[in-house]
């Protein structure tokens, strides 16, 4: 196809040559899943490329020829297919594309090379629908794709999950960063974990100068794939820490000083990575994330709060009191309101989600379906 080939014991390295890429006619009976690759990088090239000797494509994961040309013919080719053959003619316009992947991980795999078009003019997004699949062969795959290229961050999709204490946003958050596949930003994690750091080193949580240092040069880490979920601060595993109503009083502290918030800001922006971030807080659609694609605002009352925060309590066999619960998150919730720095209230541009009445199923649903008609994919079906 016009690439510099070199190759070794046990190696081989690619370049770029020509470009764009020539179409090939290849019997590629001997490599039937390279085949694949090939298929989709025949987007790219200035003539059309046959690929035959590829019948097995029709009894694997999927009918895979079949699905191939529905995918390919997505994104703008023409192509043509036969029993044992596939006829992929380069497309003169990229059209923006929701690529299913029928539970085939070399489908995704695959496909996800249409992403580079902008290099073939098109500057067009694709997505990749149900990426989990790739577990099959490459579980980490999308984090090895995503670690070799690099996106506009202005580019980067960010969905804004804020609300008050104790509304669920992090769970919410957590569940739609799933269902897209996006990075996860838990800023209360970040407050909490700072008035941890600096009860560690005895300093009060009201040293705002002290805190700011502190908060500045944090090692923080947040555990990926099989660790997803848990937290560190310089090694030492704080996750049921965070979880600790104390915790939470001492984020509400750090959080209103206006020294400890710029401090984070950079820590918090940083976290907008491809292939996109569901952030959640008080003020990421606000002040943080102000160019956010979409913005929620999740609202319920502070007695419905409290009793949602006993129950979790409960649970754990730790004893609370329901009223004493609603009138601390009262306190807390006034205290974030008229703080100097970034109140909590939702941005001008944030749609609000009542879920007071709301299954966490429900409120994902909801956010999942204005995020479908929003940006490029809106038409879509």
């Amino acid at each position: 196809m016009g690439a510099q080939v070199k190759s070794g014991p046990g190696w081989l390295e690619v370049h770029r040559g020509r470009w764009p890429l020539a179409g090939i006619i290849l019997d590629c009976n001997h490599i039937p899943d390279a085949a694949m690759t090939l298929a989709v990088m025949a987007l790219y090239a200035d003539s059309p490329t046959r690929l035959s000797g590829i019948a097995s494509w029709r009894v694997k994961e999927t009918d895979r020829i079949a699905a191939m040309a529905t995918e390919l013919r997505k994104l703008g080719a023409q192509v043509e297919e036969g029993a044992d053959f596939i006829v992929v003619t380069p497309l003169r316009q990229w059209h923006v594309a929701a690529i299913h992947t029928y539970d085939d991980h070399r489908m995704a795999m695959c496909l996800s090379l249409a992403a580079f078009n902008p290099l073939a003019g098109g500057a067009v997004p694709v997505r990749i629908l149900d990426p989990h699949c790739v577990a099959k062969t490459f579980p980490d795959y999308f984090d090895a794709f995503f670690g070799v290229v690099t996106a506009n961050l202005a580019d980067v999709p960010v969905i804004t999950i804020d609300g008050p204490t104790a509304s669920g946003k992090g769970t919410l958050a957590a569940e739609v960063a799933s269902a897209l596949g996006f990075e996860l930003l838990d800023s209360g994690a970040l407050y909490r974990a700072t008035g941890l750091a600096a009860q560690a080193a005895g300093i009060a949580p009201d040293d705002e100068a002290a805190v700011a240092r502190l908060a500045a040069t944090l090692p923080l880490r947040f555990g990926h794939g099989e660790e997803a979920g848990r937290t560190w601060i310089d090694g030492r595993d704080i996750t049921d820490e965070l979880r600790l109503e104390s915790s939470g009083l001492l984020a509400s502290r750090v959080s209103a000083l206006p020294a400890v918030r710029r401090a984070l800001h950079g820590l918090q922006v940083a976290f907008r990575r491809a292939p996109g971030l569901v952030a959640d807080g008080r003020d990421m659609g606000s002040v943080v994330f102000p160019d956010a694609a979409l913005k929620i605002f999740l609202t319920a009352s502070a007695q419905q709060r409290a009793e949602r925060r006993y129950k979790q309590l409960i649970s754990k066999g730790i004893p609370a009191n329901i009223a004493d619960l609603a009138a601390d998150l009262e306190a807390r919730d006034a205290r974030d309101r008229n703080r100097p720095v970034s109140p909590a209230k939702p941005a001008q541009d944030a749609l609000l989600l009542d879920n007071s009445e709301l299954s966490i199923e429900d409120s994902v649903q909801q956010v999942l379906a204005w995020w479908q008609q929003r940006g490029p994919f809106k038409a879509l079906p």
